[in-house]
């Protein structure tokens, strides 16, 4: 029996373009810092040049990393509510509906370097754009 739904591929993203564009149902690739991961919840927060995004690795099974780590996760964006007693101190008042990130693989990347790792984003974004005009 083959699956009728595909998964698509995550799009490269910095965390403060997944809030900036309200990417709300799409599959994204993004890096950030594990501030803080609550093992009840199964949530956690990540952080890149000062945006955060909340992560749910209840797909995940069983998660291992540290705080302070570099990881990279590929997941789908939803728009997310969260419940009042949510564990995160980092995050503004519960009021809202925030983004989240619903993580289907996660990799710990410590040790990359973010610079050379956004100047590779912005040559392939730079390439993607000429190969679009030229309808490939």
């Amino acid at each position: 029996m083959t699956s009728t739904s595909t998964r698509r591929h995550g799009k490269i993203v910095h965390i403060e373009e997944i809030q900036a564009q309200s990417m709300s149902g799409s599959s994204v690739r993004v890096i950030g810092t594990l501030l803080t991961y609550d093992t009840n919840t199964s949530l956690a927060v990540i952080e890149h040049a000062r945006s955060q995004l909340v992560v749910d690795l209840s797909l995940l099974g069983p998660f291992s990393n540290r705080t302070k780590s570099l990881l990279q996760f590929i997941g789908e964006v939803e728009t997310w509510q969260p419940p009042p007693n949510l564990p995160f101190s980092c995050l503004p008042s519960a009021s809202r509906n925030y983004l989240i990130l619903r993580a289907r693989i996660a990799r710990n990347v410590d040790g990359l370097d973010l610079s050379m790792y956004d100047q590779a984003l912005q040559i392939r974004r730079k390439f993607e754009v000429e190969r679009e005009s030229l309808n490939f």
